[in-house]
């Protein structure tokens, strides 16, 4: 379980501490656990993130990290277990697929009327954020890898989410690339919270809190 540090105040009991944390939180989970078959990848996972907070997920290959954010994404079922998200959600993911046929800025315009609820997205701007304004009109299959990894956290982001998932989000960029991600990071703090999954050893710094799966 991940336990946040309460702030000692006599005058405040430590119930009442714990209830304002759980009324503040922007991403909550309880008792969340997932299995395929008779494994269990991981059980019990407990956290609430309030506004301003990064929770960094490390752990090998195979210990359910991918996992564990498509679940808190809403787009895998948990085999137990609740998650509570409080506003809209993005999510980056090497496996999120994108339309070779459609351009930068389509791919934008595309989600911004599938996310009719939330906060509109302005195309140039998003594209213009993560260094592809002078790309937006190529259709995304001549994208490079590099390329395809920051539109999809443009697409993450343009929204402006409150609980942000990145999943290996830098794996794929240069160091260039991997300043935006760490930029990225940084902005949502001001409006929201963060769940990155990581195998670099060096973004573990960018957390609050670090949740190890497999170990």
């Amino acid at each position: 379980m991940l336990r946040l540090d309460l702030p000692s105040d006599p005058r405040v009991n430590r119930v009442a501490r714990l209830r304002a944390i759980i009324i503040a939180a922007m991403l909550s989970v309880s008792g969340l656990g997932k299995r395929f078959g008779k494994r269990w990848i991981f059980r019990r996972i407990e956290f609430c993130l309030t506004p301003g907070q990064v929770l960094v997920v490390t752990g090998p290959n195979g210990s359910g990290k991918s996992t564990l954010l498509r679940i808190l994404a809403g787009l895998e079922p948990p085999t137990g277990g609740e998650v509570d998200a409080s506003g809209a959600v993005g999510y980056v993911s090497p496996e999120l697929a994108l339309y070779a046929q459609l351009t930068g800025s389509e791919h934008l315009k595309l989600a911004s009327k599938l996310r009719r609820g939330s906060q509109g997205c302005d195309p140039v701007g998003a594209l213009g954020k993560v260094g592809l304004d002078s790309a937006g009109g190529l259709r995304v299959g001549a994208y490079s890898t590099g390329m395809k990894a920051r539109l999809r956290l443009a697409l993450a982001v343009c929204h402006r989410p409150g609980v942000l998932l990145l999943d290996e989000a830098s794996a794929s960029l240069d160091e260039e690339g991997k300043s935006l991600v760490e930029r990225t990071i940084a902005e949502q703090r001001g409006s929201g919270v963060v769940v990155l999954a990581t195998n670099d050893p060096s973004e573990r710094r960018y957390g609050d809190f670090e949740l190890r799966l497999g170990g």
